[in-house]
């Protein structure tokens, strides 16, 4: 019945502003569907949708948090601080050895990274 990750939405106080950081990021174009919904697409043609935070979903820490596969997590940490996210949890190590942190960006949702061990890869079944 569940076939692939589809879209993220992340529940921001500007949209705009999101989507243009994101879009910076991953190097793509920011798309609309709508003035108050914008999109980017990631990595494998994930959509990471921005929609304006209700009573309904805030946004913020403490919701769901998307981790991101990466080559290099301390580089990639950098990176991300560089561009005004900040940690907030880790980076550790795992009980199967990948190495993972949590930044949160400028807009206050999460952001999960992971450089899988080759146990992880193993155990979760991805190359």
């Amino acid at each position: 019945m569940l076939k692939a990750v589809h879209s993220v939405i992340r529940f921001v106080p500007d949209v705009d502003a999101a989507a243009r950081w994101y879009a910076q990021l991953l190097a793509v174009e920011v798309e609309h569907e709508n003035p108050r919904f914008a999109f980017v697409r990631g990595p494998d043609g994930v959509v990471i949708g921005f929609h304006p935070a209700d009573s309904k979903c805030p946004g913020g820490v403490g919701g769901t948090t998307v981790y991101w596969e990466v080559d290099d997590l301390p580089a990639a940490v950098e990176a991300l601080l560089a561009r005004g996210a900040t940690l907030h949890r880790g980076p550790i190590r795992t009980a199967l050895g990948a190495h993972v942190a949590m930044l949160v960006d400028p807009f206050g949702c999460t952001i999960g990274l992971n450089e899988s061990s080759a146990q992880s890869r193993s155990r979760s079944g991805t190359r």
